[in-house]
This record gives structure tokens, sequence and C-alpha cells, in this order.
């Protein structure tokens, strides 16, 4: 199959023989050399597609479906560090694996980004296929040497990552570890030039440190999110899902993972450090450190805290197809009574023209992520230290491709529902007013890892952006929080 790459094409799958789609006219062979052969994956920032090079090699195309400025400079970013950047445990990525597209119907022309394909899976591919059994110690001395030679590298050229997650690190088949996904990589002199402004955050839930979500990241910051990284691996559990010692703040995993020796178990804690200065100094300080576990024999830690709970989930907000416009994600871990009067305050966001209201015991993180157009998290209390899952509701937007009617989009948002969440069943579709405009309604079961889980996911249409709040809860407690979520829901506004 020869598939094409224009974002308005309504029928993109055409014949490997020919070199002009059928449907729109536009080009198949991308920068004269390149046979898109299928859709790999999704989100709100664009499409990622494998493709056939003109000596037969496969390769990876990222193509950014959206050309706001914030995306594109992103986009620039890791074309640019891939391309100066070589090492084994990094996309290969050629000089030229940057350029832009141009496709029929629009002047906009497609941003593209072709690297070398990773035969493999990602971490948390890895450990699902794995029956997700914890790593051994000596496994994870390994791929956390690994992971830090290839830091060592990026950090030594003034870069760090700023995303580092079980999803962003690939294992080939021969065991080696790949860090993908440089979207986020900036430089430190940036940072420290932009120290007093406005800078870019990006967060994922669990793996974010605290500077970094007040838009003050710097190299360590990795270290923070390579630690919890490797809980992740050594628990079979998000660390976002983990107890913390409500005196020092530190995660408590260690319960979960009793295979892990204690010297590794207190490297890991050490890069987990709340500030910066109490992580290691830098990947040469880390490496030293790994060094010298190498040659020790691991010995069990004692399992001296609480009982280990359910299995992690997988973020439901990954690949968040339906526009991935706004989007509320509810884990349940605070039992409300639904007869219980919750005070509400007011968030405005002046930039995307919205407001809506949330619970004032929640934890409000402004965020900017172009990836999934995120722009506000509200977290909920954990109601005690047994509570596994915490409430969360993400608030993001996303332009539309090409205008479109909201029968149009209804059609699209279903078929991503059931292309990009697993194990769906569609319960419930009904017509529904939000912001006082026309909108639409769904409620299905999905699944998030080892968790069985609930969504009502509601959208409307306005200034040609999709607005869409999803509820997401453990399906055996949806019903609890479903009141909050509709009264949020009925509380957004658009102005």
């Amino acid at each position: 199959m020869s598939y094409c790459i224009n974002p308005n094409c309504r029928h993109p799958e055409n014949p490997q023989t020919i070199n002009f789609c059928q449907s729109c006219g536009s080009e198949l062979l991308i920068n004269a050399r390149y046979r898109v052969i299928t859709v790999l994956g999704q989100g709100g920032f664009g499409k990622t597609f494998a493709v056939r090079d003109r000596d037969g090699t496969q390769k990876v195309l990222k193509v950014l479906m959206n050309n706001d400025t914030l995306g594109v400079e992103l986009f620039q970013r890791e074309a640019n560090v891939l391309q100066r950047l070589k090492h084994p445990g990094l996309p290969t990525v050629e000089s030229e694996g940057y350029f832009t597209f141009r496709v029929k119907g629009t002047d906009k022309p497609l941003h593209c980004l072709v690297m070398e394909k990773i035969e493999g899976k990602n971490l948390q591919q890895w450990l699902e296929a794995h029956n997700y059994q914890p790593i051994s110690s000596e496994q994870a001395i390994d791929w956390l040497t690994q992971l830090t030679e290839i830091l060592n590298l990026v950090h030594n050229q003034n870069y760090f990552h700023r995303d580092i997650k079980p999803q962003n690190v690939m294992c080939r088949s021969n065991g080696k570890l790949v860090l993908i996904d440089f979207g986020a990589v900036r430089e430190v002199t940036e940072t420290i030039q932009r120290a007093t402004g406005e800078v870019t955050r990006i967060s994922s839930m669990g793996y974010t440190p605290e500077e970094q979500k007040k838009g003050k990241a710097e190299p360590r910051s990795d270290f923070f999110a390579l630690g919890r990284t490797f809980v992740y691996l050594l628990t079979a559990q998000e660390p976002r899902n983990l107890q913390e010692d409500p005196r020092s703040g530190k995660l408590i995993w260690r319960n979960v993972a009793t295979q892990t020796s204690k010297p590794l178990a207190d490297l890991i804690d050490d890069l987990m450090a709340y500030f910066p200065k109490d992580r290691p100094k830098d990947t040469q300080v880390l490496l030293q450190r790994l060094g010298k576990l190498s040659d020790r024999p691991p010995s069990p830690s004692p399992d001296r805290r609480t009982p280990r709970f359910a299995l992690g989930w997988k973020p439901a907000l990954m690949g968040l197809g339906v526009a991935g416009a706004i989007a509320i994600s509810a884990f349940a871990i605070q039992h409300f009574s639904k007869t219980q009067v919750e005070n509400l305050l007011s968030y405005q966001s002046s930039a995307h023209q919205f407001k809506i209201k949330y619970p004032e015991k929640w934890e409000k993180q402004e965020l900017q992520n172009p990836v999934i157009n995120d722009v506000v998290v509200f977290i909920a209390p954990k109601k005690n230290t047994a509570d596994a899952y915490q409430e969360q509701i993400t608030v993001s937007i996303e332009d539309l491709p090409k205008p479109m009617s909201l029968d149009e989009y209804n059609q699209s948002s279903l078929k991503q529902i059931k292309t990009n969440f697993t194990d769906v069943k569609i319960l419930e579709e009904t017509p529904k007013t939000i912001a006082n405009h026309r909108g639409y309604t769904v409620v299905f079961d999905d699944k998030d890892g080892q968790t069985n889980t609930k969504k009502m996911q509601t959208w409307t249409l306005m200034n040609n952006k999709a607005y869409v709040i999803t509820y997401t809860a453990e399906k055996s407690e949806y019903s609890e929080y479903l009141k909050t979520a509709e009264n949020m829901m009925n509380s957004f506004e658009i102005n």
C-alpha cells in the first residue's frame, strides 16, 4: 500500500504502484524518495508513519500536522539535536532528514522528520509483554548505565531531554536501549537566558520534577525522570500511584521492589531527590556510582512498609486522538459523597479564552505541551495513603485541520476512540449542550494497563477549534465522581 499524508485526504490508501493519490492528487513519493507504508500512531501533534526509502530501507516519518509556532519550534529542535548527536542509543537522522512537504489543497507546508526505525518495544510495552514482571537489580544496573551513557553525550553537548519516561525508551532485540522523542529537548544556555521569562513546560505525570513544572528545568531534571522510570521498571507500578512519605516527601517504593539491592535503591532515591542539588552532580558522577554497583552482588532490601497495590496504569492522555482537545481524566482515589457540596474555584485562560470551575482542594498545574495540547491539569487530593488512583482533570485545545460540522467531527472522534484506546466498548452516545453550543457525549469502557476504566467524553466545536472534556475513572468507582465531572463540564465557558 502507498499512504497519502495529506491530513485532508478522505481516502489516503492507494495502490503501491502509483505516484499520486487517487483521492486528493497529492504526491505519494515524499521528498522524491520515501513511500509511506502505514500509520504507526497519531496524537494531537500529528502522525507517525512507517516509510520505505528508495533503497528499500524502512524508516520512521514524523509529520507535524499543527503549524503553530511552538509546535514547529519543538519539531525543528528535535531534528537539529538528532542530526548533531551520533550515538547507538539515539535514533539516526541524516542531514537531510528534516524537510517540508506540500500537499494538495493547502498553502501551509507539512513539517517532516525522517529517522531510523528502531525495531523493538518501548519499556512500557516491554514490561507489558513480560506480564508486568519487575526487572532484577542486575538488569536495572545495565539499563541505567546504558541510559546514563546516552545522557552523558546529550548533557555534554549542553542539551537535556526533559521527557524521559518508559514510553520514550526503546529496547532493541539485542537488549540495547535507545532514547527517543527529543521534541522537548532544551539547551542549557536557553534555560539560563530565559530564567526570568516564559519557558515551555513539558510535563509527564509521575515523571516530571517540581522545578520543571515551574519552568526551571535543568540537566539534573533528567535524573529525576530517570529515577522514576526505574521505579516503574522495578515495581511494575506507575510512580504516581505509589505513596509518598508525609514527612520527607520521598516516594515509598522499596516495599514493592524487594528484589532490588539496597545500594541500587539508594542511588535511585538520590536520583529522585526533591531538590536538584541533592541529586548526583552530573552524568560522570552517576556513571562512577553505577560502576561500583556493578562489582557488588545485590542484597534484597527488607520489606518494612505497606502492602503492594495493583499494577500501574498506562497514561490515558498518550495519543489522545479525540482531537487531543480538552481532556479530563479522573482516576478514582478520593471517595467524595454524591451529595457532598464542593466549593469551586474559577480558572480562566486568557490565552486560550476559556473558563472552568474546579474543586478548591485540587492542585492546579499550568502546562504548555504541544504534543497533546495540554493547557492546565487539576489533580485531586488523596483521601488517605491507601488510595491507588488520583483524579486528574486536564484541559487541552487543538486547532482543527479544516472546517468541519459537528456530525463530521462526531464520526471522526468515534473512529479515533476505537483506534486509540484499548478494549473499547461504547456504552452510550447522546447529543449534549456544552458552553451554550451543540455538542456530543460518548460513554465507553476502556483499559489502562491492568486497570479497567470507564470514560465519559463530551465535545463541542467553536472558532475552528475542538473542545473535548473527558471524565475517566476506575470502572468500579465511575459513579462516585460522575457528579463532580458533570459540574465541571457544565461550568465550562468559551469566551
